[in-house]
């Protein structure tokens, strides 16, 4: 069977090393153009694109789905199957050119959590459990007809990227059970249920922005939702501040302090007051520097009981 792999981070990785390692024959590899990045906006391909080119796969780095010369060119390719990983959202031309269709891996347990950020939302709103699901793409966006799921546990431990990497390797074994039952013909989709329907919208800066008069555990899993990137924000003294692990200390209130101002310091934490308990700050990242404890952070950075956060 011929496929066409589409997808731009590093989540999509293993599902690519398995099916190149499976008997499917990869025709190309489909991902964004390098664009700028980091401090020096230097240009820097998608995990995706580094990988394929150092397996030496036919890689197409296209801007612009809907030209004529990239559909083309995908056309004469005469892939049985599109795969599609943590892409973009393939127009309704596209979707129909494979033989067999055009299939995607989600994180979530469809159709929970539609939308661009599905592992961030888990997190965020405190899962215990998530899950991956392979599809048949239809034109609105995650709500083709199901093929497989697979479950797994959320560990208190877990942030973004460990949760990320966990999920990209369980979805690649996903992924290659759902074309073997696509090949074989005993592929069977179900359709979804647009009343259980959750969203998982994409995540913008100011949603990044620590408000310190909520609970201490809403911001924690804000924290591991956004952990290693975008990273959680707020303001010291002035300056911009990513918090990257944290730990709740309780959930009552008990204090006079005001949301925001540090009620207690020691070498390896911060205590800060919240609208509801305390957050405990274990790893920051000062903007433009490397990620620290909190301790080596404090020994160039002065904070004091009463300092606040958020101005």
């Amino acid at each position: 069977m011929n496929l066409v792999f589409m997808g731009n981070p590093a989540f999509a990785v293993p599902a690519l090393e398995k099916l190149v390692a499976s008997d499917y024959q990869i025709v190309a590899v489909v991902s964004n153009p390098p664009q700028k990045m980091g401090r020096g906006k230097k240009m820097r391909e998608t995990a995706i694109a580094i990988k394929a080119k150092s397996m030496g796969l036919h890689v197409i780095q296209e801007q612009d789905l809907n030209s004529s010369h990239f559909i083309r060119e995908l056309e004469e390719l005469d892939a049985d199957l599109f795969v599609v990983v943590a892409f973009r959202i393939l127009p309704t031309l596209l979707i129909t050119i494979p033989k067999l269709g055009s299939i995607n891996l989600h994180g979530s347990l469809l159709p929970a959590y539609r939308g661009a950020a599905p592992i961030q939302w888990a997190l965020i709103n405190g899962d215990e459990e998530t899950g991956l699901s392979t599809f048949f793409i239809a034109p609105k966006v995650d709500t083709g007809a199901v093929i497989c799921q697979d479950k797994l546990p959320i560990r208190p431990s877990d942030n973004y990227g460990t949760l990320s990497e966990r999920m990209g390797i369980l979805g690649s074994v996903l992924l290659v059970e759902t074309i073997n039952l696509i090949e074989s013909g005993s592929a069977s989709a179900i359709k979804q249920n647009d009343n259980q329907a959750t969203l998982a919208p994409k995540i913008t800066k100011d949603m990044t922005i620590i408000d310190w008069s909520r609970p201490a555990r809403e911001l924690h899993n804000l924290v591991r939702g956004l952990t290693p990137t975008p990273s959680a924000a707020t303001i010291i003294k002035g300056k911009r501040i990513k918090i990257q692990e944290t730990r709740v200390d309780n959930d009552n209130n008990g204090s006079n302090y005001l949301p925001g101002e540090i009620t207690s310091i020691n070498k390896s934490i911060v205590s800060v007051q919240t609208g509801k308990g305390h957050l405990l700050i274990h790893r920051v990242q000062l903007e433009g520097k490397k990620a620290m404890d909190i301790g080596s952070f404090m020994n160039g950075f002065a904070l004091n009981i009463g300092d606040r956060f958020g101005n």
